[in-house]
C-alpha cells in the first residue's frame, strides 16, 4: 500500500523573469494526498508552473514547499510527465534513453521489466521501438513512451500533464486501466484543462485561475460554489458527469 504524503505550502510566488503578465500565488495550503489529485484550470492558469514546483523542477521567487510522511519532514521521489513530451523525445534514440534511465537505477532489471510492462499495457512493444528515434513515432506513441517511463520509475508521487493529448479512445480507456492499478501503490496527480478527465479519474480538485488557488475540495463542494464553476468554464456540471456516464457505458460495450 502507498504511504502517507502530505504537502505544506506558504506564501508560494513564481512569476517569469522576462514578463509580469503571470503571477502565481498560492498563500497557505495543506493536503495529506488521498486517492488521485485533480488539478484543473484553464489555459493560462499556472497548472504547468505550480506542478513544477511541487515537483521541484522550477524555484519558487518566495515561499516554501514542504512534503512530510507520516508526520515527518520528507523528500519524496516525485516524476513530473511533461505535457509535451515530444519536446523532449523527438531528437533521442529511444534504446539510449532507456539505457541512461536504467543506469541511474540500482535495481537495472527491476525498472527495466517495469518499462517493457508498461508499454504492454498500452499496446506498444518495447522490441518495435528501441532502435527508433522519437521522430519516427507518433504523437500518441511518444505520449504513451513518456507515460510508460515515468511509471517505471516507481515515485511516490506521479504528476500527470495533460496525459491525454494525442491518445485516442483506445489510449485513454488503456491509460485509465493502468491508473486504477498504479493508484493502490502510489500517489497521483493529474493535470489538465479537461475536466471531464478530471471528473473521471480524481476524487479531490485543485482549481487554478490566473495563478490564484480558488478551490480546493471534492464534487459535492464544488456543486455548492456556482460562482467557481462558472469563472472557470464549467458551465454544467451535471454534462460532464452525463458525458462521463456515457463514455464509460460505451468503453464497456
Amino acid at each position: 500500500m502507498r504511504g502517507e504524503l502530505s504537502v505544506n505550502i506558504c506564501n508560494l510566488e513564481y512569476t517569469f523573469r522576462k514578463t509580469d503578465t503571470f503571477h502565481l500565488q498560492i498563500n497557505d495550503l495543506d493536503y495529506s494526498f488521498n486517492g488521485v489529485l485533480g488539478m484543473y484550470g484553464l489555459s493560462g492558469s499556472g497548472k504547468t508552473t505550480f506542478s513544477k514546483l511541487l515537483a521541484g523542477i522550477i524555484e519558487p521567487v518566495s515561499g516554501s514547499v514542504s512534503f512530510f510522511t507520516n508526520g515527518h519532514s520528507a523528500v519524496p521521489k516525485i516524476i513530473y510527465s511533461p505535457q509535451f513530451p515530444e519536446r523532449i523525445l523527438l531528437g533521442i534514440h529511444i534504446g539510449d534513453t532507456v539505457q541512461q534511465i536504467l543506469s541511474q537505477n540500482v535495481n537495472k532489471i527491476g525498472v527495466y521489466d517495469s518499462i517493457c510492462n508498461h508499454l504492454q499495457k498500452f499496446s506498444l512493444d518495447f522490441n518495435n521501438i528501441r532502435d527508433k528515434s522519437g521522430f519516427e513515432l507518433s504523437g500518441g506513441e511518444l505520449r504513451r513512451l513518456a507515460i510508460a517511463l515515468s511509471l517505471a520509475l516507481s515515485p511516490e508521487l506521479l504528476i500527470l500533464d495533460e496525459p491525454t493529448i494525442g491518445l485516442g479512445r483506445r489510449g485513454k480507456t488503456q491509460l485509465y486501466s493502468i491508473l486504477e492499478e498504479f493508484r493502490q501503490q502510489h500517489h497521483i496527480m493529474i493535470v489538465s484543462h479537461d475536466f471531464n478527465l478530471i471528473r473521471r479519474i480524481c476524487n479531490h480538485y485543485w482549481i487554478l485561475d490566473r495563478g490564484k488557488l480558488i478551490f480546493t475540495g471534492d464534487l459535492n463542494a464544488l456543486r455548492r460554489q456556482q460562482d467557481i464553476i462558472e469563472k472557470v468554464g464549467i458551465n454544467s456540471l451535471e454534462h460532464y458527469l452525463t458525458a462521463t456516464v456515457k463514455t464509460e457505458e460505451m468503453e464497456t460495450l
